[in-house]
């Protein structure tokens, strides 16, 4: 595990996974689950839920060896877009079922995937409409500008993109990588100068992972993310780390 941000967050690099550390609470953070994606060239093929229930228990199995009871939903939970299918509605409890006994705080920030299922939530579940502020870490999904409260941050995490490494003609084409940055939001907010640093997930669902020809660099830019979108030419320093926490470029 690495600590960044005054020691308030650790990564869990092979896991996909983060640990944000509060005054209150500690909390398990992963993005973009896409329960019910069935991927077109599957490298194992499982029902769906049976891949849900994979899912449930890689998180569950993460939450008992680091005993974090508290758990962030970082967006994209269901693949369907604009609404909650019946199939979604089974999938979800299923999810929500298995991970029931191993947390006690359960928090969805919603994702561009998430449409209506607020609808479909168990109770005990909070909705999180755009991002949410932990200390001095704020958590969106990514699909949307961040509100006033990043303000209030020094590191901003997100998901959405499922970033996968890409250089010409590399055995590693193609594997879940994590995106570490660091830039200025004065794009968004003229008077604000100071840094932030900003964390790309990967997507916790290895079968979500597309192999595109993005390149992380200097010169990134992500027409999917309207807060890199307007931040590009702020982008200060950038890493593309695999899950083995090797830096990569």
């Amino acid at each position: 595990m690495v600590s960044v941000a005054s020691g308030n967050i650790s990564i869990l690099y092979e896991d996909a996974a983060l640990i944000i550390k509060t005054k209150k609470d500690d909390f398990l953070c992963v993005a973009d689950l896409h329960l019910g994606y069935s991927p077109p060239t599957p490298s194992v093929l499982l029902p769906d839920r049976r891949a849900c229930m994979s899912l449930a228990s890689k998180i569950t199995d993460i939450s008992r060896k680091t005993k974090v009871e508290n758990l962030i939903l970082l967006g994209d939970l269901k693949h369907t877009i604009a609404r909650a299918t019946y199939s979604d509605h089974l999938l979800v409890n299923h999810f929500f079922d298995k991970l029931s006994s191993s947390f006690r705080k359960i928090h969805l920030v919603l994702g561009n995937h998430d449409g209506s299922i607020t609808n479909i939530l168990p109770s005990h579940v909070v909705p999180i409409k755009r991002g949410e502020l932990l200390g001095q870490i704020y958590l969106m999904h990514g699909h949307t500008l961040p509100s006033y409260e990043v303000l209030k941050s020094n590191l901003i995490v997100m998901g959405h993109l499922h970033p996968v490494f890409y250089k010409e003609h590399s055995p590693l084409n193609g594997q879940r990588v994590w995106i570490l940055m660091t830039l200025s939001l004065k794009n968004l907010f003229p008077k604000k100068k100071a840094l932030y640093n900003l964390i790309i997930m990967p997507s916790f669902n290895p079968e979500t992972s597309y192999s595109l020809k993005l390149s992380y660099s200097l010169g990134f830019t992500s027409l999917t993310s309207p807060l890199l979108n307007r931040c590009k030419k702020e982008i200060i320093k950038i890493k593309t780390v695999s899950l083995e926490g090797a830096i990569l470029s």
